[in-house]
């Protein structure tokens, strides 16, 4: 009993020692490298397709038979690669079979060049072996080995695969690490009967006997792998002392430049981080403008909804343009002799694929680097298409607050100047009522005089008035009106012949429009528009003018009050009344100054251009504003509006 205890002990022994010893060095991989542990690796593999070549075996509790090979050395191996594969992972594992299938090669040569070195003239082995034994061995052992390689090529490439399956149904460790092993050790004893046993008669015998004996194998390695796996999860880095630091001090140069290398790895995840997480775009390109690499950030611009490799390769020149229009061509060319580097990067503004509706302003700061003696673009910047739209619409913003401004200040002087002068007109006609009322004129000629000075006074009169509204200081009377009345009637009250040849056209809707305001004033502003728009379209063929009003919620124009730009106006608060023209429309010089006093394009003597000024200030007096839309050659659009009766806001 204790005669068949004993070689079972060793056998398990010996599994142990070489297990043990694979793990050492690979626990210690960080500080001599991994070439040790492959190296032992390679050894351990050939070692073992001699021993299973030669068939030596234990026999042990009667018919149980340890075949040394494919269990006492084998089985370590396999636990070997599951401890790469997982603390390591898939990369190292792969190296590894790589490195098997290197040795399976490297095994079938020698053992076909030693066999015909058994068959030269003069050839002998020492210790009374023949040649010819050797040769008949090492071929009859070829249908073996054969067998064995590829049993274990494939035990190689199943053991990862089982062992994530079965981590991934939520087995325990060792569980997994038993389950992989010994469903390996099944592939791999069908595959063996498939070659060499299919056509022996105790073959059924003699695979019983391998696979109890590669499970108990398996089962104890599988413990001594998870008791490994679990320490290395528990294992604290640095500080502590360990029993073989003496050992691996002597290799110190090697573990300097394991540091190193271990130095260079962090300086690589710490570029991979910067690129991934940098909101800026990150490119590296070649001379001729090539994509290399790019950061995801790069990729959501040049390359959205797209993979982001494919950007890699493309050329990126083609699509650039600067801020003139021109082709992109970098100042930084490789030079084709060598040279001085570029001095500093050059910043610019580009713009990507401009003939698209999805155009995108860029600012590079564009470098050069060499790397390997190849000459590399460095593209570094970020997306202001956003940014410079905001600043475009800042400046439009302070300009309309600009024009509103002076207009204002305008207003207050021409309100001034209306009032003083208004005095004066007053007296002028007081005195011509006391001329009239206290002396008889018989000369004709100064009767005429007398009531051409009145004429000319009540003039000037109705001039201050509208300098008066412009300034908003004119008399008002407030009442609720409805603005599709108030439209009618200012249509009402154009005289036939001066819309003689223009087709008018008037556009209400059904519902009324209710507003507060003095119904004169407005409808001298809807009638100075819409002569204005007949002059505009006098002597053109197919002459309009189109009159409207609605809710300002079916206005398709984004609301601006130039006087209050930074406000978000609610449009449910307002109405709007249109005054459109297909006439001869506005440059945009024109278009800023409309509104100023005594300005006109008519001319002397067929305008005052006082007719916008008075219809500004009196649109502001009721707290509207108007927005102006105008095309040369192709008409004006005034866009008037005002709050609804009862949502007036507060005055600015």
């Amino acid at each position: 009993m204790f005669d068949q205890i004993y070689p079972f002990l060793l056998i398990l022994l010996e599994m142990t020692f070489i297990f043990v010893g694979l793990g050492i060095l690979h626990s210690q991989r960080r500080s001599i490298g991994v070439a040790s542990f492959y190296l032992s690796l390679g050894l351990l593999l050939l070692f073992s397709q001699l021993i299973g070549a030669v068939g030596f075996e234990a026999t042990i509790f009667g018919s149980l038979d340890f075949p040394i090979g494919p269990t006492v050395l084998v089985l370590p191996y396999l636990a070997a690669m599951l401890m790469v594969y997982v603390t390591d992972g898939t990369l190292a594992a792969q190296r590894l079979i790589i490195g098997s299938v290197v040795v399976f090669g490297f095994f079938l040569y020698l053992g076909e060049i030693t066999r015909l070195q058994c068959n030269w003239q003069g050839f002998a082995i020492a210790s009374n072996i023949s040649a010819e034994a050797l040769d008949s061995l090492l071929l009859q052992s070829r249908r073996s080995l054969v067998a064995m390689e590829l049993a274990l090529l494939i035990d190689l490439l199943l053991l990862p695969i089982l062992f994530t399956r079965l981590r991934t149904a939520g087995c325990r460790l060792w569980f997994c690490v038993l389950g992989s092993l010994v469903l390996t050790q099944i592939t791999d004893l069908l595959l063996y009967w498939v070659v060499m046993l299919w056509n022996t008669p105790d073959a059924g015998l003699q695979l019983a006997g391998t696979f109890l004996s590669r499970l108990i194998g398996a089962v104890w390695l599988s413990i001594l792998l998870t008791i490994y796996l679990e320490r290395i999860e528990r294992e604290l880095a640095g500080g502590n002392q360990r029993p073989l630091d003496i050992l691996f001090a002597f290799l110190g140069s090697y573990g300097r430049t394991r540091a190193l290398e271990q130095n260079l790895r962090e300086w690589e995840g710490r570029y991979q981080l910067l690129m991934e997480n940098a909101s800026e775009l990150i490119l590296l390109l070649s001379p001729e403008g090539r994509i290399l690499d790019a950061n995801p950030a790069a990729a959501r611009v040049l390359n959205p909804h797209r993979p982001p490799g494919e950007l890699l390769g493309q050329p990126l020149f083609p699509r650039l343009s600067r801020a003139d229009g021109k082709p992109f061509h970098p100042r930084f060319e490789p030079p084709s002799g060598g040279g001085a580097e570029a001095e500093g990067p050059e910043t610019t503004l580009l713009t990507l694929d401009a003939a698209s509706e999805k155009s995108r302003q860029l600012s590079f700061s564009i470098s050069t680097m060499e790397t390997h003696g190849q000459r590399l673009l460095t593209f570094i910047g970020r997306d202001v298409t956003r940014e410079l739209a905001l600043a475009e619409e800042k400046k439009h913003l302070s300009e309309e607050l600009a024009h509103s401004q002076r207009l204002e200040a305008l207003g207050q002087l021409a309100g001034g100047v209306a009032h003083d002068f208004n005095n004066h007109l007053h007296a002028i006609l007081g005195h011509l009522d006391m001329i009239d009322f206290a002396c008889e004129v018989e000369d004709p000629d100064l009767q005429r005089h007398l009531d051409k000075i009145g004429r000319i006074a009540e003039q000037c009169g109705k001039l201050t008035s509208q300098l008066l509204g412009y300034a908003r200081k004119g008399k008002y009377l407030v009442v609720e009106l409805d603005l599709r009345q108030v439209l009618e009637t200012s249509h009402d009250l154009l005289l036939p012949g001066s819309r003689k040849n223009v087709q008018l056209t008037l556009r209400l809707p059904p519902t009324p429009l209710p507003i507060r305001g003095d119904l004169v004033q407005l409808q001298q502003v809807f009638l100075n528009l819409m002569l204005n728009a007949i002059d505009a379209t006098a002597g053109r063929p197919g002459a309009e003018l189109t009159v409207a009003a609605g809710p300002a919620t079916e206005c398709p124009l984004e609301l601006l009050d130039p006087s209050r730009p930074t406000l978000k106006i609610p449009r449910e608060d307002y109405c709007y009344a249109l005054v459109r023209d297909n006439g001869s429309g506005m440059e945009p010089a024109v278009l800023q100054r409309i509104f100023e006093p005594f300005f006109t394009t008519k001319p002397v003597g067929q305008g005052t251009g006082m007719g916008l000024s008075m219809v500004y200030g009196t649109v502001l007096h009721h707290h509207g504003w108007l927005q102006v839309e105008s095309v040369p050659e192709a008409g004006s659009s005034f866009w008037i509006f005002l709050p609804y009766a009862g949502r007036e806001p507060a005055a600015s």
